[in-house]
């Protein structure tokens, strides 16, 4: 048994892929909290029971089905991988082989047996954005945080530069009223300052003086780490101070305010909450690049698997979408890209003349991923009508002929 806490790569996906009769794929929610815990291991045993007794029922050998059983035993016996849990974990068992994957984001639960493991949903961990940066702001302090796409979320050691809380970044002593340098009676900054620093307007004046000086210190920050803009920041605070951070912070990285008392949230709560609002972000985006293909790229879209086979054999593929909750069974050639789909139109386990058939999206997509393209995963169920009609699209570097 082999355990992974880093995303799957191209040689495990390798590993993965083709005949592995009989294979138990499972897929199983989890959570680093400590107390949801049996709920994962009762998943875990509950699954592992339902696919034995598939195996066991399609006629395995004795000695399959005790292996089966063995491992599933181990796995639960494992105190390290109990103790180490994430959002999900992924569970590959076939006759000599073990494998799992704990994974930051949120999968569907899932068995299923088959000559193949099903792969669709792993593909989702690699192929959206799973690392984001989260700023905690509120007028008695602030904190920057970091979630990757293998560890939770963890506060960052960031010099302040003066801006520790409201009361320090507008140079005041706590219960003062006014920043030290205001003329008392005047209202008026002796360097030139605002005015009428008493009351809501006033209060407003010094919150929005705080969070520019914050954000004058995070961008900073996040600009030593993320030159590129590429990792999205959300924003945990409450009005009026959420409001005056986003219009001063404005530029190039994704920036998602959340409102909401911040205080008391730890690192457990601000990591949910960023995976889940990774996951609306990667659906608005998934469904703005669809939008945009569907209105402006006329000769470059391709939705017929069996043609999009071909034209990623070709390295012709500049982007797959696949729908991950849809299977379609069959082979393919990875050298010419031809397909042989399996009985009932795919929705069989084996070809005509009796050969074990796969899931075909997944086998696109790492076919895709190998010839230098992108694939990115969807729900079809997540996208309109109007520029999703799966189970998979494709966008071609050239327009075809």
């Amino acid at each position: 048994m082999t355990v992974h806490y880093e995303l799957p790569t191209t040689a495990d996906f390798a590993a993965l892929a083709g005949v592995h009769d009989p294979a138990i794929t499972i897929y199983v929610s989890t959570s680093p909290v400590v107390s949801e815990r049996e709920r994962a291991e009762v998943g875990v045993k509950s699954a592992f029971d339902d696919a034995i007794e598939q195996v066991r029922a399609a006629d395995a050998a004795l000695p399959v089905v005790a292996e089966f059983r063995a491992e599933r035993d181990r796995i639960l016996a494992d105190q390290q991988l109990w103790g180490s849990l994430a959002r999900s974990m992924a569970i590959f068992v076939a006759p000599g082989f073990s494998e799992i994957f704990v994974l930051p984001n949120r999968l569907d639960d899932a068995v299923h047996v088959g000559s193949h493991f099903t792969l669709g949903q792993l593909l989702r961990a690699p192929s959206q954005d799973q690392e984001a940066y989260a700023l905690t702001l509120s007028a008695h302090e602030w904190g920057l945080w970091h979630a990757t796409p293998v560890e939770r979320a963890a506060k960052l050691d960031v010099d302040p530069a003066g801006t520790a809380n409201l009361d320090e970044a507008t140079n005041r002593e706590p219960g003062e009223e006014r920043p030290r340098g205001v003329h008392r009676g005047t209202g008026s900054m002796s360097q030139g300052g605002a005015s009428r620093l008493t009351g809501d307007e006033g209060r407003k004046t010094l919150l929005d003086l705080y969070a520019k000086r914050v954000s004058d210190v995070v961008r900073r920050e996040l600009q030593q780490r993320d030159a590129d803009e590429r990792v999205p920041l959300f924003v945990f605070a409450a009005e009026p101070l959420l409001s005056l951070f986003i219009e001063r912070h404005r530029n190039g990285r994704r920036v998602v305010a959340l409102a909401g008392a911040p205080d008391r949230l730890g690192g457990a709560e601000i990591d949910d909450a960023a995976r889940q609002q990774l996951a609306k972000l990667n659906i608005r985006e998934a469904e703005s690049a669809l939008r945009q293909l569907r209105e402006g790229a006329a000769g470059r879209v391709e939705r017929d698997l069996a043609a999009i086979a071909r034209e990623a054999a070709d390295g012709a593929v500049e982007c797959l979408w696949f729908d991950f909750t849809t299977s379609v069974n069959g082979t393919l050639d990875r050298e010419s890209g031809a397909v042989q789909f399996a009985e009932g139109n795919g929705e069989g386990e084996e070809l005509k003349d009796g050969t074990h058939a796969g899931d075909l999206l997944p086998q696109l997509a790492l076919l895709v991923m190998a010839k230098g393209g992108k694939v990115v995963t969807v729900r079809s169920d997540d996208l309109d009508d109007d520029v999703w009609s799966g189970p998979a699209m494709a966008e071609l570097r050239f327009a075809l002929a």
